[in-house]
């Protein structure tokens, strides 16, 4: 008999769903959220001004420091290189101690006005314990990056209440998208005073589906938007790193990840009754995530549909953030409102000071 790969997949899907937990049995692994700390605005980046280049995760080469440097001093701004500028500590940049005084440096330091992460890679989990979150309430300032740095920006907001930003990193690559996103988000035309006294002055920012996006389940959500990349959401969980997503909307990509590998992440959230508390899930793209044996494995969005269609929230899948070339940035705080039937995320406050 004939049988096609895609039959038996679809026969196999249908027979895992049969044999798997309904969502409901997880609800007994539900975390208790803490409070969170009131939420503060760093200030809009406006040309200018001083971006502190830090490398808190994997090293990089200096030329690819320099190339970064060049970016952003083109896109009009002052550039100053952290301490582990060009250093390399077997795969990470610098001693964790090393790193986490090159990040609270460019924090307390005043010259500088907003801090962009070099890039992700690993080591960002190591030296979060180091770092002062007092100090960082008390000097707010914009941070963006992704990947490792998930585990940064949304400790950060958890314990200081500071809206920090999943967007591009100062070597990730830039683009007229991705930095036009990551502009209309931090720097904002600034309002007038009678838009002031009126109340008027923000225009919240939608940012429509790109290509490959698909609904999964339909429908419209509001929540306080968190999230980044899978691997650091699954493996913070069960340790005071762990994010908290009652009542919010969550995002989450990730990248050479196998479908299997998806699916226990996945599990692991559902079983810690993380995804249950989400108002809405906005997905992005799974970058060369495909199985390296397709013939006796799902496929990435089998897995999603699998482990989340039974949740009953609006959820969408494709969207452009993290692990791709034209990335939107995501401020980590904000409300926000997820349209899973259009595929469109909307801001619906500012993410900084106006």
């Amino acid at each position: 008999m004939n049988i096609s790969r895609r039959t038996l997949l679809t026969s196999a899907t249908a027979a895992l769903a049969a044999s798997a937990l309904p969502t409901e049995a997880f609800a007994q692994g539900k975390t208790k959220s803490a409070k969170l700390p009131k939420l503060i605005k760093p200030k809009a980046l406006q040309s200018g001004m001083t971006i502190g280049l830090v490398f808190p995760a994997g090293w990089t080469k200096m030329e690819e420091v320099e190339a970064g440097k060049a970016y952003l001093e083109k896109l009009g701004y002052k550039v100053q290189l952290g301490a582990s500028a060009g250093k390399q500590l077997g795969y990470l940049s610098a001693t964790d101690k090393e790193r986490a005084a090159e990040f609270m440096a460019a924090v307390e330091n005043k010259a500088v006005d907003a801090i962009i992460c070099a890039r992700g890679g690993y080591g960002t989990m190591r030296m979060l314990s180091m770092l002062d979150y007092a100090s960082i309430r008390k000097h707010p300032k914009i941070i963006s990056g992704y990947s490792d740095i998930t585990a940064l920006i949304n400790t950060i907001h958890q314990r200081t209440g500071l809206v920090c930003f999943h967007g591009p990193g100062a070597l990730a690559p830039w683009n007229e998208f991705t930095e036009k996103s990551f502009l209309a988000v931090a720097t904002p035309p600034q309002p007038t005073e009678d838009e002031k006294k009126t109340k008027k002055h923000y225009e919240p920012i939608v940012m429509p589906p790109t290509e490959g996006w698909k609904t999964m389940t339909a429908g419209k959500a509001r929540g306080r938007l968190i999230g980044g990349n899978l691997t650091l959401l699954a493996t913070t969980t069960g340790t005071p790193l762990e994010i908290d997503t009652k009542g919010a909307l969550l995002f989450f990509e990730d990248v050479t990840e196998e479908p299997y590998r998806i699916d226990r992440m996945i599990t692991q959230l559902l079983l810690a009754g993380k995804l249950q508390s989400c108002k809405g899930i906005a997905i992005g793209q799974f970058t060369k995530c495909d199985a390296e044996d397709a013939a006796h494995s799902f496929t990435v969005q089998e897995v999603l549909t699998d482990r989340l269609a039974g949740l009953g929230i609006p959820i969408v899948t494709g969207l452009q953030f993290g692990h791709v070339p034209q990335k939107y940035t995501y401020p980590i705080g904000i409300q926000a409102e997820l349209d899973a039937t259009a595929g469109t995320l909307t801001l619906l406050e500012s993410a900084v000071q106006l």
